[in-house]
């Protein structure tokens, strides 16, 4: 074999990662821990073990088994740790090397908290978690988001509830429209039927804006609930002391 048939192959893979810079750049994350078991999917391929060190992509499923947890570290900084039971699709990631351009996660069942790096000044970079329920936007700031699991299948979570450690974040909040009362015209003790779970199409929702300081927390279900402070029961939960135990952990 000849000096240049040695070195062809690695000059041909660097010129096609040039020309396909998705190739080499598909990468949005990467895994600080796991405990326990947790798993990925990615978007058309099969489901997989989710190790330490492991990297994730946009269109990406991560989920997490019970008792255990997950932290992850984005490309610019941030960092996401998911509870027990979590399910997080991340549906948009982009970045410019270490800096955001913007990041969204479906957390579809679970609770995941959030300490979101500041974006650049005059930057538009946006990170937003969302629940069939609301939707948390922030600029960079530390927050908690639960979900709390349907009591049918198929079903809409009851309750999404936004907490916010630092920082400000908005919610927005959707909520169905009212709508007649289904036993109106009805008679004393007649019986009326109910319907099951259905798709609630967008004509049938409204959106209620809310914005969260430090300390407070909301909790959006069939109605969006007022402003409070912590839940105690939250702030000392199972959860709470995974995050605080692993807050300080450095990537691998």
């Amino acid at each position: 074999m000849t000096r240049r048939d040695r070195w062809f192959p690695k000059t041909l893979v660097t010129a096609v990662l040039m020309l396909m810079p998705g190739l080499a750049t598909a990468a949005v994350g990467r895994v600080v821990t796991v405990e326990g078991t947790a798993w990925r999917t990615p978007e058309g391929a099969e489901r997989k073990p989710l190790e330490t060190g492991a990297e994730v992509e946009q269109k990406d499923m991560l989920e997490v088994e019970p008792k255990s947890g997950v932290k992850l570290e984005l490309n610019d900084g941030s960092v996401l740790m998911l509870s027990a039971g979590s399910q997080l699709v991340i549906t948009e990631a982009e970045f410019s090397g270490q800096e955001r351009k913007s990041f969204s996660g479906y957390l579809k069942l679970g609770k995941v908290w959030a300490e979101v790096k500041k974006a650049l000044s005059g930057s538009e970079a946006k990170f937003e978690v969302k629940t069939d329920r609301a939707v948390a936007g922030v600029r960079g700031t530390v927050l908690r988001v639960d979900v709390a699991s349907p009591v049918i299948v198929g079903a809409l979570s009851p309750s999404t509830v936004v907490q916010v450690y630092t920082g400000l974040v908005q919610v927005v909040a959707r909520v169905p429209k009212p709508k007649d009362s289904a036993d109106a015209g009805t008679k004393p003790g007649e019986r009326v039927e109910v319907p099951g779970p259905q798709e609630v199409t967008l004509e049938e929702w409204e959106e209620v804006v809310r914005q969260l300081q430090k300390n407070r927390q909301i909790e959006v279900g069939e109605k969006v609930g007022p402003v409070t402070k912590f839940d105690p029961k939250k702030v000392n939960d199972a959860f709470a002391t995974f995050v605080k135990r692993n807050r300080s952990l450095k990537k691998p």
